[in-house]
Formats: C-alpha cells, sequence, structure tokens
C-alpha cells in the first residue's frame, strides 16, 4: 500500500513544495488500504530536514488543501494519526514490463539460420579479448584491476591534495619530547598544527624550556571543566611564559613567617595614666601601714 498511496501523491496530489513533501512522508509511512500513519512533528523534521516552524507551517498547508486530513488527534505519547483520502483503496496502474515500441527482440539464430551475430560494434577498431568483461577468467566488471576497490584515502596516498595531508598530525622530530611528556601525563590532544604554529612552538621551546612548557599544558588542561582537544589550546598560554631561568640561578628563598606580628611575652606593654595613678596610690597606703 505505501508504493500505491506514493504513486497517488506523484501523479494525483496538487500540493507543491514542502507540502507535497509531507504528503510523500505520510504515504511512506502507511501500510494499508485506509492510506493512514501516526507521525508526530519530529518525525516529520527529520523526513523534512526542515526547522520545526517550517515543518508546522508545511503540514498547515497540506491539511488546508484538503488531500491530508487528521484521522486521530494526539493523545499522550501517541502521535497524530494522518489520512490521505485521495489514496483510499487507490491501486496504481501496472506498468508493462518492456518498451511498447522499439526494436524488436532478435530471434536467437539455431544452426538453420547460420553463425551467431557479433557482439561487437560494426565499426572502429577490434575489441581486445583480453579486455572483454566476458573472457572466461574470473575477473570482476567493474574497478581497477588490482588492489582495492575503494578510492585511496586522501592525503595518505602518492599524489593527495594538500588538505588531506594537513589532516594527519604529523609531529616533527624536535617537539617530539614536548608531545610524549604531555600525553604521558595523560593530556590527549590533536596534534595537526599549522606549519606556522610548528615554528611558534620551537621558539618557544627555545624560550622557555620543554619542562615549563609541558607542565603549563598540563596545568591548563586540568583548568579547563570542558576539556581540551587540541593543542592550538596551548600556544596562547605558552606565549605568556617568562624565559628559563640562566642556568646557576639560585632559587628564592621561601618567605619569612609572620612572627614579627606577635608581641613577645617576655616585653611589657606600656602602661596608661590610670594604671600608673593606681601603683601611685599603693604605695603610699604601703607607707602609711609601715610607719604605724
Amino acid at each position: 500500500m505505501t508504493l500505491d498511496a506514493m504513486d497517488w501523491v506523484w501523479t494525483r496530489a496538487k500540493s507543491r513544495g514542502n507540502a507535497r513533501l509531507v504528503l510523500l512522508a505520510v504515504a511512506d509511512a502507511t501500510t494499508g488500504p485506509e492510506a493512514t500513519a501516526r507521525m508526530g512533528t519530529a518525525e516529520f523534521m527529520r523526513r523534512l530536514a526542515a526547522s520545526r516552524s517550517t515543518t508546522r507551517a508545511a503540514v498547515d498547508t497540506a491539511l488546508a488543501s484538503g488531500e491530508l486530513i487528521e484521522d486521530e488527534p494526539a493523545q499522550g505519547s501517541r502521535a497524530t494519526k494522518y489520512q490521505i483520502p485521495g489514496a483510499v483503496g487507490y491501486v496504481r496502474t501496472s506498468r508493462a514490463t518492456g518498451p511498447e515500441s522499439g526494436p524488436k527482440a532478435e530471434k536467437t539464430p539455431g544452426p538453420e539460420s547460420g553463425p551467431l551475430p557479433s557482439t561487437g560494434p560494426e565499426s572502429g577498431p577490434p575489441v581486445d579479448a583480453s579486455d572483454s568483461p566476458y573472457r572466461a577468467e574470473s575477473r570482476p566488471l567493474w574497478g581497477p584491476e588490482s588492489g582495492p576497490h575503494h578510492p585511496p584515502i586522501e592525503g595518505l596516498s602518492e599524489g593527495g591534495s594538500e588538505r588531506g595531508r594537513d589532516a594527519v598530525a604529523v609531529i616533527p622530530e624536535f617537539a617530539r619530547p614536548l608531545v610524549d611528556q604531555i600525553t604521558a601525563a595523560g593530556v590527549l590532544v590533536a596534534w595537526n598544527l599549522a606549519p606556522a604554529e610548528w615554528f611558534l612552538t620551537d621558539a618557544l621551546m627555545k624560550r622557555s624550556g620543554l619542562d615549563m612548557l609541558a607542565a603549563a599544558a598540563v596545568q591548563a588542561a586540568a583548568r579547563n571543566r570542558r576539556g581540551v582537544s587540541h593543542a592550538r589550546y596551548f600556544l596562547r598560554a605558552w606565549q605568556s611564559l617568562p624565559p628559563a631561568p640562566a642556568p646557576g640561578t639560585v632559587p628564592a628563598a621561601a618567605p619569612a613567617s609572620h612572627a614579627s606580628n606577635v608581641i613577645p611575652l617576655d616585653r611589657a606593654a606600656p602602661r596608661g595614666r590610670v594604671a600608673q595613678s593606681a601603683d601611685h596610690l599603693a604605695a603610699a597606703l604601703a607607707a602609711m601601714e609601715a610607719q604605724q
């Protein structure tokens, strides 16, 4: 029934554009003579390869034409059931299996009619029997005479385009220690950098050193919550690094503790006037008691 419904759309429907595609989508999903099919907006969008608004407009146009109707509305998780009224009970016209006109097939000659006719062209150079696809030895009728039948991978075979070769990560020898150190740390990224980016990496390695670049790359990958997929992400961080220290440079001492902010216990705090007056009063009272 699917072929019958689709034949009706192709030959009888008057809808055009996306509305016709909607009819074809429903016809393709039909399974019986009632020409019905359940289909939601998402399925229409997939079949039409269009946005939601465009798809809804196409369905509305098909419904407005009367060539598509809603047999049952959508209920819960069940999509709307559509019907193509014109295709109900429609049976496509059977077509002849051969052309109605044209040259008639020649009768296979027998012993009385002479030798078999030649299968080659009437004019032109003779065909080499070794090149004939009907020779006795086994040979495929398509593809090259030897080797795989699929085309070579672009960029990996001789004569591949420059774009294909650039897509393959070819790491220069000078960068292998850097790449190996970053990869060994569990940071797996793509390394198909452009030639100019490799030149920049070489200059940064000579300025800041291999270890500094590798450590900065591992730290940058750890800070990125979304993950790093390409080594190009590290270039900006590497350009901000300082030059490597000169050989023999003594590292700076660790910062001193904040003990200077603590008042030692053996140092007396200055006494105020009230405290001094209390001391004098206590001394005077002690002197009076001694005189008595």
